[in-house]
């Protein structure tokens, strides 16, 4: 069980403070000591393993909940590609810089889409092998020619570029 200066010690870390800082910040009578008794004094206390165990637990934690998803990744770029999410742009009016929200452009949105299409796995990968099977050796990998030759399977009937009459 951590003391109360000890959790102390340990949320001043994972807030970003360095061992020091943590350590004066934790435990007070000790902002009169020499930098270098309160560096040993905090390594050590580093190193204990209830520490060790809580700092952990609390930067494990921290990560999770910073980090979006693979849902909320394809959520995100899906209202990237339908128009959901603005982006930022400006322009300059008598020397000064207007900044302004605006529909993604299609740059944009091909980005999303083919980011969305790397995660769902969409693009085939032609791998050649040479050498023997128990010493294969990758030769090429070659997407591009993967993807063309999917593409020249498609029937022209069946795409529909949107071009008015």
């Amino acid at each position: 069980m951590l003391t109360d200066k000890r959790k102390k010690f340990v949320q001043g870390l994972v807030k970003g403070m360095s061992q020091r800082e943590a350590y004066r910040n934790a435990f007070p009578n000790s902002k009169s000591w020499k930098d270098h008794v309160v560096d040993s004094k905090a390594s050590e206390l580093f190193k204990n393993g209830e520490v060790q165990a809580r700092y952990n637990e609390l930067t494990q934690k921290a990560d999770d909940d910073a980090i979006m998803s693979a849902i909320e990744r394809k959520q995100w770029l899906t209202k990237v590609i339908n128009g959901e999410i603005e982006e930022e742009d400006k322009y300059f009016s008598d020397g000064e810089a207007v900044v302004y929200n605006k529909p993604a452009n299609i740059k944009t949105k091909i980005i999303a889409l083919d980011t969305l299409n790397k995660m769902d796995g969409q693009y085939i990968q032609d791998i050649r092998l040479s050498g023997d099977k128990n010493n294969p050796v990758v030769t090429q990998t070659n997407v591009i020619d993967s993807v063309a030759r999917q593409m020249q399977e498609v029937n022209e009937d069946d795409v529909d570029v949107g071009i008015n009459s």
